[in-house]
């Protein structure tokens, strides 16, 4: 009798042992935006740069080109685009804690008819360009030049479309402003959301360029 249960506590502890990666494992959430197509994956891992997806890494994809796009809310979020635009157009007024932006293809000359997409709460930017800048990659803490702490609800940062478009130089600067009850700030062209800034009404801007 107590050989069978040392023999089944020893079945359960390696069963454990081998489940335990999964268990600890992340779900890796993927954006591949083209110019025809937005498609949102959650993946087993990190499938690499610009890679074609395995149906086995990434299970889960649904395809959001037709529907009606809502505000993106992930803790983590790389996109893999070929499209600058639709691009700039998913992440907009998006809330994503870390971003990472991966271009798939050298943007061609067709020029993005805004300046810039608004990102709130966002606490790390990366940006790669695998294909045509290999080696090429930028990281950015946001709101470190100010020492904005990552727990500020109130921030939002303000990135230029040219980081979508290539960039051999990746500059960051933050400044704290008021929000008034509109939701309208210091800078006439940005705007956000009362119900985004909760009852604060001062707010860290973070301009990428």
């Amino acid at each position: 009798m107590i050989l069978c249960i040392q023999m089944s506590l020893a079945v359960l502890c390696c069963i454990l042992w081998l489940a335990s990666p999964a268990l600890l494992r992340s779900e890796f959430k993927l954006a591949y935006v083209t110019e025809r197509n937005v498609y949102m994956c959650t993946c087993a891992q990190d499938p690499g740069f610009c890679e074609k997806m395995n149906s086995s890494e990434c299970s889960s994809c649904r395809d959001l080109s037709s529907a009606q796009q809502s505000s993106v809310q992930k803790k983590h979020l790389t996109v893999w685009y070929t499209s600058p635009l639709n691009a700039a157009l998913l992440l907009n007024n998006s809330e994503i804690r870390h971003l990472s932006l991966v271009q798939c293809k050298p943007a061609d000359d067709q020029p993005v008819p805004f300046e810039y997409f608004t990102v709130r709460r966002l606490e790390t930017l990366t940006v790669t360009y695998p294909i045509w800048k290999p080696g090429l990659s930028f990281e950015v803490t946001i709101g470190k030049d100010r020492d904005a702490a990552y727990q500020e609800e109130a921030r939002i940062a303000v990135i230029h479309t040219s980081v979508l478009t290539g960039k051999t130089e990746l500059k960051s600067y933050t400044v704290q402003t008021k929000v008034d009850r509109s939701g309208m700030m210091s800078f006439p062209d940005v705007f956000m959301s009362r119900t985004a800034l909760s009852e604060m009404s001062r707010i860290f801007v973070t301009f990428l360029y």
